[in-house]
């Protein structure tokens, strides 16, 4: 090949190069933690048309309900900079949860994703978790620990089993803060189990439930 067909191989890839350089992303990972009864948490995504021609984003999905995401406009000058918000909705989620938005654009053949990471704090918590006794042993009562997190106030007032085979108490150690939760099966002959439910509700106003397990095997 001639050196002069050469310069303009050269030359014909660098031109390419730079018409499908497209968006470029800031980040495309978002790590937060919402703090106890936060309901949403708003995330954002910066970007830059780094092309030589408009970038359109086509499509934005996600991989859930819970997560909703949208560009500030569609089409990019080049140089222009954009944003892309979303908005993780919390409801009854605890602990981690990884979240993916795709996003298609009209200046590259393979869709861009973009994770959102995000651990969600529990409001208050019982320890144990879980109760156990054995078939045929005494049917002794156990207690729970129920604790608000640290800074929160939950009036916790009522505790119910989802099986009869089981009693259960619940009483304030510390009013807004702490509770024991005391319960006891009612026989120890045959295998059983039960989720005691523990509702209380925030300064906010928000319910909140606790669940503890009760286990006879």
């Amino acid at each position: 090949m001639s050196p002069r067909r050469q310069l303009f191989g050269a030359l014909l890839l660098l031109l390419c190069a730079s018409r499908t350089a497209g968006l470029e992303w800031v980040s495309d990972r978002f790590e937060g933690v919402t703090a106890p009864l936060q309901t949403t948490l708003d995330v954002a995504f910066g970007f830059r048309n780094a092309g030589d021609r408009p970038a359109t984003i086509r499509g934005i999905q996600t991989n859930c309900d819970c997560l909703r995401a949208d560009a500030n406009k569609s089409t990019f000058a080049p140089g222009e900079t954009g944003v892309l918000t979303a908005r993780f909705t919390v409801g009854d989620r605890i602990g981690l949860h990884l979240r993916t938005i795709t996003v298609v654009t009209d200046d590259s053949p393979e869709p861009k994703r973009l994770l959102v990471r995000i651990e969600v704090p529990e409001a208050a918590s019982a320890t144990p978790n879980a109760l156990e006794w054995a078939i045929g042993s005494a049917p002794s009562e156990k207690t729970v620990d129920v604790r608000a997190a640290t800074g929160l106030k939950i009036d916790f007032q009522e505790a119910s089993p989802s099986n009869s085979s089981f009693s259960v108490r619940l009483e304030a150690i510390e009013a807004g803060s702490h509770y024991r939760l005391r319960i006891a099966p009612t026989a120890t002959g045959a295998a059983v189990n039960a989720a005691i439910r523990v509702k209380g509700t925030a300064s906010t106003g928000q319910p909140v439930l606790v669940s503890a397990y009760a286990n006879v095997r």
